[in-house]
């Protein structure tokens, strides 16, 4: 008889299989483009240690010691020790308008609510903007999910960070909703 490892999933890790789903509607599905694309590059913000980065018209400041990566429709932005992580994405595809993208949000967002812990979901302001927010808890990590409506073009920004988050986390969070923009200077 062959015996199977059992292999088990650190407990700091354990909410990852249910946030996987959260974070591929957040971000899109990576593509092959993306693997090959440099690294996004930020410049500076005018404040020590930050970064201001960009995605089409969104801008948002992040710290400058997270590590950058992604491609023409995705960014990806991890913290040092790896217990934070920002994703930023577009779908190629625009809504036919923001009432359109803003409903599509709510979908999908609703969908996701339903599998995670301590959900709440509401409609908010984004980078001056209409759109659906989530923040929730699963398995060790603190969720924040924007889906954000410029017209028809939907950003989905993805932020989450393991528990209990550290103060440079939950500063990092903050300043990317104080700062987001869209077009213009963040």
């Amino acid at each position: 008889m062959i015996a199977l490892g059992v292999h088990r999933i650190p407990p700091g890790l354990r909410g990852l299989p249910i946030l996987l789903p959260l974070l591929a509607l957040a971000t899109g599905c990576a593509t092959l483009r993306d693997a090959f694309a440099p690294a996004p590059v930020g410049r500076p913000s005018g404040r020590e240690g930050w970064l201001v980065y960009g995605l089409e018209s969104l801008r948002f400041e992040a710290p400058a010691g997270w590590h950058p990566s992604g491609g023409e429709r995705r960014m990806k932005l991890e913290s040092p020790d790896g217990r934070a992580r920002l994703e930023v994405s577009y779908p190629e595809k625009p809504f036919a308008d923001a009432r359109a993208c803003l409903a599509e949000a709510d979908v999908k967002l609703r969908e996701q609510a339903a599998k995670l812990e301590r959900a709440r979901r509401h409609a908010t302001r984004f980078a001056g903007v209409a759109a659906q927010t989530l923040e929730a808890d699963q398995g060790g990590w603190h969720v924040w999910a924007y889906a954000v409506c410029d017209g028809g073009v939907q950003y989905r920004v993805f932020f989450t960070a393991a528990t209990p988050a550290a103060a440079e986390h939950l500063e990092a969070q903050r300043t990317l909703v104080a700062s987001a923009r869209i077009g213009g200077e963040a």
